[in-house]
């Protein structure tokens, strides 16, 4: 029991700092990638900010039941509970990544994944 209530503590933890973190960085790079980017990119753009800003909700509101470090811990998702955000933010960032990184060595009909 002493294991579950220090994990819990540090989820609460987590979700104070993540409520601190500035998304606006995120939300100006996305806009820029959203007018200058190719399509498939700028889609995916706007998914990463959509998750960044769902994290920063479930954050803002402490409602995380089940987070990156419950994952990380290999607990499996409660059954009826929703997605996890971060774990779909770090998914949309790799889209990205791989969207990015074929665009850019010349693959111009790079795919979104």
């Amino acid at each position: 029991m002493r294991d579950e209530a220090r994990r819990q503590e540090i989820n609460r933890r987590a979700l104070r700092i993540q409520s601190e973190v500035p998304t606006e960085p995120l939300k100006l790079a996305a806009a820029v990638v959203q007018l200058e980017g190719p399509e498939n990119i700028a889609a995916i753009a706007r998914e990463i900010e959509n998750h960044a800003h769902n994290v920063h909700v479930d954050a803002l509101y402490g409602e995380a039941p089940y987070t990156l470090f419950d994952a990380l811990d290999g607990r499996p998702a409660p059954t009826g509970e929703g997605r996890n955000t971060h774990l779909d933010l770090l998914t949309a960032i790799n889209n990205f990544t791989d969207a990015t990184r074929s665009h850019l060595n010349g693959s111009k009909t790079a795919r979104r994944p």
